[in-house]
């Protein structure tokens, strides 16, 4: 059952100012305005880190603008207090059109948000690791970083895996992936991928690790990809994957 928008404490703040409700995620109530909607972390949510992932949206929804690739354009994040007392506020266009929830979705509507995500792996950054609200990551190689995620498997796992990414070719560049393969990211119209509408939490690293979320996340969407085969390190990265956010 939804949970009640109306008991928020920033609900009738947003009324008055002439949004609308519209939906609800986990973690998060969606109001709109005309052209805009507003996304806002429920208040057993509102947090630093809340906080903190609107701004990472913003800078990869920019980037991937900047790009040329279709995504839907950030307009404000309102600071805490500005709009809603103590509350963070991310403000986005209104991106109207279908939105494939089931994994198994048909296959040239998984295709297009995979070839979407696959094309924004082209795009090189400075350092690897999970973006930041700057766009940026910490990490000086792409080594350094998935030692740090291991650290979070099992005692049993650990070793086996630390001595696999010390082997593992070293990517000099790192490219920007995608780590949430959800169809609920992507809106369409009519059959065409128009833009995706949330890319939280991507991160720098092999261009590969893309197609490890993919197997972890998605088997229907991975049957399609170009590395479906049987490649041990894409197996190693979907193993590693669920830890990253743990």
């Amino acid at each position: 059952m939804e949970a009640d928008s109306s008991r928020e404490p920033y609900y009738k703040t947003l009324i008055r100012r002439g949004y609308t409700y519209l939906t609800c995620s986990e973690k998060h109530y969606i109001f709109e305005k005309e052209r805009v909607v507003v996304k806002i972390a429920k208040s057993e949510y509102n947090n630093s880190e809340t906080d903190e992932s609107y701004y990472i949206e913003k800078a990869a929804l920019d980037l991937l603008s900047l790009h040329g690739l279709p995504v839907a354009k950030v307009h404000k994040i309102y600071a805490k207090g500005e709009l809603l007392d103590d509350f963070t506020v991310l403000e986005e266009e209104k991106v109207n059109g279908v939105v494939y929830y089931k994994k198994d979705s048909k296959e040239d509507i998984l295709r297009q948000a995979l070839n979407l995500m696959t094309e924004a792996t082209k795009i090189a950054g400075s350092k690897f690791g999970l973006m930041d609200k700057d766009g940026e990551a910490k990490y000086s190689s792409w080594q350094e970083f998935l030692l740090e995620v291991v650290e979070k498997m099992p005692q049993d796992e650990r070793r086996l895996c630390v001595q696999k990414i010390e082997s593992m070719p070293k990517p000099e560049k790192p490219s920007f992936v995608f780590t949430d393969c959800n169809m609920g990211n992507f809106i369409f119209r009519g059959k065409r991928l128009e833009k995706a509408i949330d890319v939280e939490r991507p991160l720098w690293g092999d261009k590969l690790f893309l197609y490890g979320v993919i197997k972890s996340r998605n088997p229907y969407m991975y049957r399609m990809a170009p590395e479906r085969e049987e490649n041990e390190i894409i197996r190693f990265y979907a193993k590693i994957y669920p830890y990253i956010f743990k």
